[in-house]
């Protein structure tokens, strides 16, 4: 049980960091789009979205934590599994392989590996 919960805090701290590390690309995403003149609508769109991503990748992690530590939390992490996993698959046809790609990659197979070790059902101590 030990094992499982620290690869599943392991993925939700790769989570976090993917996060931030999109977050931070915000300002000058922001300031390419309100230079390039674009309508108002569509700044705001990708202006939220933006900051959407990477508060999605937050919540996951939360949830993912939080799921390692209560009775039928294996069920939630391997649904969690599915968000990173999904995310990964759709950059890597979209975008191909970088960093983003990679750590969603990672933080899957982390979700997934601790998700497969919980206990079925019982109350994880």
């Amino acid at each position: 049980m030990r094992i499982a919960r620290c690869l599943i805090l392991a993925g939700s701290v790769v989570l976090l960091l993917t996060a931030l590390l999109h977050g931070s690309g915000y300002v000058k995403a922001s300031t390419a789009l309100d230079a390039g003149g674009a309508f108002s609508f569509k700044t705001g769109g990708f202006k939220m979205l933006w900051l959407a991503y990477s508060i999605h990748l937050v919540v996951v992690s939360a949830i993912a934590t939080v799921a390692s530590f209560i009775p039928k939390g294996r069920r939630i992490i391997l649904l969690c599994t599915l968000i990173p996993g999904c995310d990964a698959v759709l950059l890597l046809h979209f975008v191909r392989i970088f960093i983003g790609t990679i750590c969603l990659g990672i933080a899957t197979l982390l979700f997934l590996a601790g998700g497969l070790m919980m206990p079925k059902g019982e109350a994880s101590q």
